[in-house]
């Protein structure tokens, strides 16, 4: 697959509470969740950044990073922070408990934003922010939502030039999705489902 010149940014920067532990650092078939995303992400874009204000967690992986400049204001600071770093116009957000996400479905976001500032999936009614694409010049209305701490990502989506991709629009793209390819972790019970459903996907 050719690389688009855009960046993937990983969002690590959450406490992680619900699970109890680090969920960018859980394992599934040996490696760690993050190294999972970022390597699927090396199939689509240029550069990777990782942002989180815990460096040290992500040393081992090579890869830039930024802190947030907005501390404790969720992940519309995350996204911010690495908009903020990033040196391509393109760029697609990843939140770091996705262990399934799909390096096509990444491509076709990042596509969109030939047409709009930024391509945010619904699936079965519900947004997903957090593996969506955004040029880096809606950096100016994200400044505007957390000067307000307006911090609901959907808000700050209605300021801007954006597509919401539906299930009958991801279907007439290049690699159907799959349920799993939107999955994400936040209690242990689904980094056990997590496991079964790597299970199910290596055995077919």
């Amino acid at each position: 697959m050719k690389k688009l010149r855009a960046t993937g940014i990983i969002i690590a920067g959450g406490k992680s509470s619900r699970m109890g532990t680090n969920k960018a650092l859980l394992k599934i078939n040996g490696k760690t969740v993050i190294e999972i995303i970022a390597k699927e992400l090396e199939k689509t874009v240029s550069d990777i950044i990782i942002v989180t204000n815990t460096f040290e967690d992500y040393q081992f992986l090579g890869l830039r990073m930024v802190e947030d400049q907005w501390k404790g204001m969720g992940p519309l600071a995350g996204i911010h922070a690495g908009l903020e770093l990033s040196s391509t116009d393109k760029n697609l957000i990843v939140a770091c408990d996705m262990p399934f996400i799909s390096s096509e479905i990444g491509k076709d976001l990042l596509k969109l934003l030939e047409d709009y500032q930024a391509a945010v999936p619904r699936i079965s009614g519900q947004l997903h922010p957090l593996f969506a694409a955004y040029r880096k010049e809606v950096q100016g209305e994200i400044c505007k939502s957390l000067e307000r701490q307006q911090l609901q990502i959907w808000k700050f989506l209605q300021s801007v030039d954006t597509k919401i991709v539906t299930e009958d629009d991801l279907r007439k793209l290049d690699l159907p999705y799959k349920d799993h390819h939107f999955f994400n972790m936040n209690h242990p019970e689904e980094f056990e489902a997590a496991l079964k459903m790597n299970s199910d996907i290596q055995n077919k």
